[in-house]
């Protein structure tokens, strides 16, 4: 698709997703390495996670996306590698280069403390490209459905989403909770289907407002009307209990209000993007926005590399002056983030090839879905030992993660003789 082509306000939201997710996870590194203070268990901080957590904008986009390539009607093993070719080409480098590294850190006996943590937290943010894979698959059905039944299929998912929370909290078992990750973020990725045919746009500002006040809405009821949710959008640093992991319904709601915000901004987004050089900007983040989004956890290692070998430690969040370091930290990271993010960008532009049989695309796809989130949950340190640990009551080690990643990855594509793409 030419730059001419492309909707510019959903390349907008993509950029400033992934910014915010950065941005987001270096400053909670700050908070865990240096001392939060205890200001993450205060009811501003958690309140203020409702507008951070904007990973509900990557599955809108992604949906908005998706609906895009589905038009054109394209057999089923053509988009499903054509959209594997997108995600899983940064993913894999990424992974190959952490399990190098973790590996002789391992042998060694380096990964114990600090290091240790680090290796087992590297992969945490891949669990995203997990799930997302797994929506790329039901994509062309859940077309099919949203043709058919518009954003009815929304709240079909939402009732979903309702019926696994009751049940999780009867039985009080987290792996009951984990259907939402396909439940909640499959209603995010759908109401990009309504953005893309113009459902959420024909309503104008008035249908915008209204998901944004009702989105708002049902969050607070939810979680203050009712004993079952935390207030947290995300993980904090002294309150770890949070509404993403497993996601539940205050957090699909708390998407609608995003997504309804965006929406209500997407006028002001329009104007600020007929400005040929924020357009350009933008366009290129999005072409190494995948590479950003693996890498920016390297970014926290190196800064923190740097206070440990100094022997320095900065101030705990509740000093005078905290902003100004916060400032610096990230500063720092996005320095540190631009060094790997320059070095392999380059593989967001090779596309492997998209012809093929079906079967092959579908379990390789599949394969490197749940490689990835299991890697995003086991970790990459102790590789030599692989230690076994439960993921939502499945006994999973490191190797049988990479294992499948790997599997799934040449299963999809074969023999891989990339192409560079445009």
């Amino acid at each position: 698709m030419s730059l001419a082509e492309r909707d510019r306000y959903a390349d907008l939201l993509r950029v400033f997703a992934i910014v915010m997710v950065a941005a987001g996870h270096w400053v909670l590194a700050l908070l865990v390495l240096h001392g939060s203070g205890g200001i993450t268990a205060r009811t501003p901080t958690m309140l203020a996670s409702w507008l951070w957590q904007v990973m509900p904008l990557l599955f809108f986009v992604g949906g908005f996306v998706h609906a895009r390539a589905l038009r054109h009607r394209p057999r089923y093993a053509v988009f499903l590698r054509a959209r594997m070719g997108r995600l899983l080409p940064p993913a894999v480098v990424y992974v190959a280069v952490c399990a190098a590294v973790a590996l002789p850190v391992d042998l060694l006996g380096l990964g114990t403390g600090d290091v240790g943590r680090g290796l087992r937290l590297l992969p945490s943010v891949l669990w995203f490209l997990g799930v997302y894979l797994l929506v790329v698959l039901l994509a062309p059905a859940m077309m099919r459905l949203h043709c058919r039944y518009r954003l009815w299929v929304v709240l079909a998912l939402a009732v979903a989403v309702a019926a696994v929370d009751v049940l999780a909290l009867a039985t009080q078992r987290r792996q009951v909770g984990a259907l939402n990750l396909l439940f909640v973020w499959q209603a995010m990725h759908q109401l990009g289907y309504g953005y893309a045919d113009g459902s959420l746009l024909r309503g104008g500002t008035r249908l915008a407002a209204a998901l944004t006040a009702g989105g708002l809405a049902a969050t607070v009821l939810l979680v203050f009307g009712t004993s079952a949710y935390p207030v947290p959008m995300a993980g904090l640093p002294d309150h770890p209990a949070s509404n993403m992991a497993p996601p539940t319904l205050p957090l699909l709601s708390q998407g609608v209000f995003l997504i309804g915000l965006v929406l209500v901004l997407r006028p002001v987004g329009l104007a600020w993007l007929r400005r040929e050089r924020v357009w350009r900007l933008v366009a290129g983040g999005n072409a190494m926005a995948m590479t950003v989004y693996c890498w920016h956890p390297v970014a926290i290692g190196m800064v923190q590399a740097v206070f440990i070998g100094t022997g320095v430690r900065l101030p705990a969040a509740t000093t005078p002056g905290w902003p100004v370091v916060m400032l610096g930290w990230l500063v720092a990271c996005a320095v540190c983030c631009a060094l790997p993010v320059g070095l392999f960008r380059r593989v967001e532009r090779y596309r492997p090839p998209v012809k093929g049989p079906t079967a092959p695309a579908v379990i390789g796809g599949l394969a490197a879905a749940f490689g990835l989130y299991l890697l995003s949950q086991v970790g990459l340190d102790e590789l030599t030992r692989l230690p076994v640990r439960s993921v939502d009551g499945v006994p999973v080690t490191a190797g049988m993660a990479l294992a499948l990643l790997a599997a799934g990855t040449v299963l999809a594509f074969g023999p891989v003789h990339p192409r560079r793409g445009r």
